[in-house]
């Protein structure tokens, strides 16, 4: 599943529409009736997905309703894409018709645990079939704010680079190495750029939000530096760790012109590289079906290090429970339980392209034609081990991203300086930062 971007105006609203909708409407909804009443419980998953992948999500649960005859799980796109599933949920909080499961990105994930819609699942996910701890310590992170625990990871993914192997032949260059430096990926971008046949090393989305600014933070976690303060309560992205991060990516931008940028939220940069005109494409798995369909000899590298520091940022989402009761809450966590093992994890990343969530799937019989399935994936999921930090998960973060996309969008467009458009984007996100709530 593919983590939030936020180049659209919609986008860009739905934090503020999530802090307005979960703090004002949910407390006003009932709890519902879902309590009462005899025969199988009744959910209503809203899975958010299309094509191969809501066939899967659909095959998947007629299996567990049919093993399963007290629940009966009903799917349905929620009316909504994955990128839009918040402002649907949260308007239908205030209809009072949301769901018992859905698809939420993580980076939503503090909004969600403000509202009282949202019941704390703590107490299950000690039983031995949830097995919570075989999830990816940052899945169970991005899953629990402040102790709340508001439902089971439904994804993993993590940044690596995708290679065109034709391309970088033709330019006399080696695949990258596992061991690869930023100078290496920055070189290899440089000699990959042709300006006759507008091909480029790289691309970069400034279109605004995530897409842009989860491309970053590697490179400032690698340098020692934090996006925020401890306590959460100040930008700290404008460090030297920042201004260094961001001074590679204009220079290879404005002086090597070996950057192509992004303006465009419908991302042309992996349009480009699926018409074999772009060298290196920072991106993870969700894209594999589509690179494998424009038939595209492609390799994948981890991220490029800086002193040994191969750090990646992760995209980890969620399967949220909403509260209609606490009979249909206890079926929900049954049905999470079963769709989240391994087994049924291996069924959608077949169809998917999808990571594994579970640490133990990788020791599964067919993983391995799993990894035959999806050349390179099997690095991607090593890569999961050098995601060792998570964005904050706090309700103002989407805000705070998008004043460093901002940034970026300035500094790579020649408009600013790296020091200054950064402290611009702390300024605006320390006055945001201040007020207290939402």
């Amino acid at each position: 599943m593919r983590e939030l971007t936020e180049g659209s105006p919609l986008k860009n609203l739905m934090p503020i529409v999530a802090a307005v909708l979960l703090a004002t409407t949910a407390a006003a909804c009932s709890s519902g009736d879902g309590d009462s009443g005899g025969g199988p419980v009744e959910l209503m998953l809203w899975h958010g997905q299309n094509d191969i992948a809501a066939k899967s999500m659909d095959k998947l649960v007629e299996s567990f309703n049919r093993s399963h005859p007290n629940i009966k799980v009903k799917t349905d796109s929620g009316g909504a894409t994955a990128d839009t599933m918040l402002p649907k949920v949260t308007a239908a909080f205030a209809a009072g018709t949301f769901p018992d499961v859905a698809y939420m990105y993580g980076s939503w994930g503090a909004a969600l645990a403000r509202s009282p819609k949202v019941p704390n699942l703590k107490k299950y996910i000690g039983a031995s079939d949830v097995n919570w701890d075989d999830f990816w310590p940052n899945s169970r992170a991005t899953a629990t704010i402040n102790g709340k625990v508001i439902g089971f990871p439904s994804a993993a993914d993590d940044l690596t680079v995708l290679y065109n192997k034709k391309l970088l032949a033709d330019a006399g260059l080696k695949p990258p190495s596992p061991t690869w430096s930023w100078d290496d990926f920055r070189s290899m971008a440089r000699k990959l750029t042709n300006a006759e046949d507008k091909t480029y090393g790289t691309t970069w989305a400034v279109s605004g939000g995530e897409e842009t600014t989860w491309l970053l933070w590697p490179l400032l976690w690698q340098h020692g530096g934090s996006i925020l303060s401890k306590d959460e309560k100040k930008a700290a992205f404008n460090s030297p760790a920042g201004v260094r991060a961001l001074t590679l990516v204009q220079q290879m931008t404005l002086q090597d012109k070996s950057v192509y940028v992004d303006t465009s939220p419908a991302e042309k940069g992996q349009k480009l590289f699926e018409s074999g005109r772009l060298g290196m494409f920072l991106a993870g798995p969700w894209v594999l079906p589509d690179v494998q369909a424009a038939k595209v000899d492609y390799g994948i590298a981890p991220m490029p290090g800086t002193n040994g520091d191969h750090q990646t940022v992760s995209g980890m989402d969620n399967w949220a429970v909403f509260d209609h009761g606490s009979r249909r809450v206890k079926a929900a966590v049954e049905f999470l339980t079963w769709l989240t093992k391994p087994e049924q994890q291996l069924v959608w990343m077949n169809d998917t392209g999808s990571l594994p969530t579970r640490k133990s799937i990788t020791s599964l019989p067919g993983y391995q034609e799993y990894t035959k399935k999806y050349p390179g994936v099997d690095v991607v999921t090593e890569n999961l081990v050098n995601a060792k930090q998570i964005r904050p998960v706090i309700s103002k973060y989407p805000r705070v991203s998008g004043f460093v996309a901002q940034a970026i969008a300035a500094a790579l467009l020649g408009k600013s300086d790296p020091q200054s458009a950064l402290n611009d984007a702390a300024n605006k996100s320390d006055a945001l930062l201040k007020v207290p709530g939402q």
